[in-house]
């Protein structure tokens, strides 16, 4: 029996976020700003702590620096609950950030230091440790320098011979990055991308055809987040579902896409059906928008459920 529910591999990074950043000060002067906030953040790290607080036994897979965001991140998610003894450490290279100054209406622009995620990778011989889960997330294709290409397709492979479900999410979508992420969608049970992400994928931009497209390229079942619309989903079988967004005061979109992925790997653990799974992930997402930060207000599976069960949903 494996010993974890949720393997989560690739991306982690600390971002140091200020609300609300309405412009960059000329000179040496300064703004005031009502908050600053530092957070462990990355589409496996965020998705990484978002498991660990909706309850799930989560293993964290990377590298990160000899230095204080290193120990930050690491402290941090230990904090949570993760098993941090697939974190690796360097002195090659700074732990990955992002200084994001989030705007009035929750967008961020980002200044990044790719720092460690450049570095990481893995071998056959990590493998038997990083899959001794229930379920392989791989997050950050597209950042990871060194683990792009054919490592991802060889972990993604051994997890599917060795019965794993496979959960996907990318960082950036150019046309390089196409070209990474088409071999490994053969290995893919579950695809989370953005319609923005998908649309450069697929050079589509409906999302029926956008998902039909990444599922024809060989992921199982493709689910679109699409920002204050909702979400799109087409299961392996067929079957297509779209839901609404919940109608809440967005204070900081970092971290939702993350945090949504975090609500489907656990309605995966649940054994719940495509709807409920969504409506949680889609709720799940919904409490971090509405504060600073990868975490937002995310705090327990039970708030997580009440959530769903009580925000209003936007009209369609």
């Amino acid at each position: 029996m494996a010993s974890f529910d949720v393997s989560c591999v690739g991306f982690y990074v600390v971002d140091i976020l200020g609300r609300p950043v309405t412009r960059i000060p000329e000179g040496g002067r300064a703004d005031y700003i009502e908050e600053i906030r530092m957070t462990v953040a990355g589409t496996a790290g965020a998705t990484a702590l978002d498991c660990a607080i909706l309850g799930l036994k989560t293993r964290a897979v990377s590298l990160v620096g000899q230095d204080a965001m290193g120990d930050f991140l690491v402290s941090t998610l230990e904090g949570r609950g993760v098993d941090c003894r697939c974190i690796a450490r360097t002195d090659q290279a700074q732990t990955s950030a992002t200084i994001l100054p989030v705007r009035p209406n929750g967008e961020r622009p980002a200044l990044h230091v790719p720092g460690t995620a450049a570095l990481f990778s893995l071998t056959p011989a990590d493998h038997p440790a990083v899959l001794d889960a229930r379920i392989l997330h791989l997050g950050g294709t597209g950042l990871l320098r060194r683990f792009d290409g054919r490592p991802s397709v060889d972990l993604l492979a051994a997890a599917k011979a060795r019965g794993l479900v496979t959960t996907f999410d990318l960082i950036q979508a150019t046309p390089a990055v196409a070209a990474l992420v088409a071999p490994m969608l053969p290995f893919v049970d579950w695809f989370v991308p953005s319609i923005e992400e998908a649309r450069e994928l697929t050079g589509l931009s409906d999302p029926a055809q956008v998902a039909q497209a990444l599922h024809d390229q060989g992921a199982a079942n493709v689910v679109l987040t699409l920002g204050a619309e909702g979400v799109y989903a087409r299961a392996a079988d067929g079957a297509t579902l779209r839901l609404p967004a919940h109608d809440i005061r967005v204070v900081d979109t970092t971290g939702c896409g993350d945090c949504f992925t975090a609500g489907v790997i656990t309605g995966l653990t649940k054994g719940w059906d495509l709807e409920q799974t969504l409506r949680f992930a889609t709720a799940a997402s919904a409490r971090v928008a509405m504060a600073l930060g990868s975490e937002g207000m995310l705090t327990s599976f039970a708030d997580t459920w009440a959530a769903m069960e009580m925000l209003p949903l936007r009209a369609a």
